[in-house]
């Protein structure tokens, strides 16, 4: 189980033992429910659309597969629940990210880069890792670009509201 680096603590009262280290694990079946309720709030933040529209069902399925989420302790806050998901796919031919969120109200704190690092590393370098996002969401798109995908095709009219997907490649 890889962990990210602790951070820095303040309040003494928090240095009794406890493991306030966020932690990067795999992806379980019994998550399903947690990350579908990443996924509602995501989709209630989000401006343009976002992901498919899977059900909680569809969602447990795809947690068979592989994938991570990052988990904040109850100590810093988290309460033990997931910050965020990254859920992919073996193609044989490549790695494809099918959903990715991180709950709205812990955005811009680096679990997705984190999430998408331990990806990068986790995975044999002979495949490429594969994404599309909503070319309006430039937010994901600057992360991804930042973590050296490269726009390799689009989408036209591919979502709900008519915006085009931008398909993305890493290696």
């Amino acid at each position: 189980m890889a962990r990210s680096a602790a951070p820095k603590v303040q309040d003494t009262e928090l240095h009794l033992g406890l493991d306030l280290t966020p932690m990067i694990r795999s992806v379980r079946y019994e998550d399903a429910s947690h990350i579908f309720q990443i996924l509602e709030r995501a989709r209630k933040a989000s401006a343009v659309p976002i992901g498919p529209n899977w059900s909680e069902k569809q969602i447990a399925e795809e947690c068979r597969g592989v994938g991570y989420v990052f988990e904040q302790p109850k100590a810093l806050g988290g309460g033990g629940e997931l910050a965020a998901f990254l859920l992919f796919r073996d193609t044989g031919a490549a790695w494809e990210i099918t959903f990715l969120a991180t709950d709205p109200v812990r955005q811009g704190q680096g679990f997705m880069k984190a999430l998408l690092e331990r990806m990068r590393d986790d995975r044999p370098q002979e495949r490429p890792i594969w994404l599309e996002v909503h070319a309006e969401n430039v937010k994901a798109r600057r992360l991804y670009e930042q973590q050296g995908f490269e726009i390799v095709g689009e989408r036209p009219k591919y979502y709900a509201d008519g915006g085009t997907a931008l398909l993305y490649n890493l290696g």
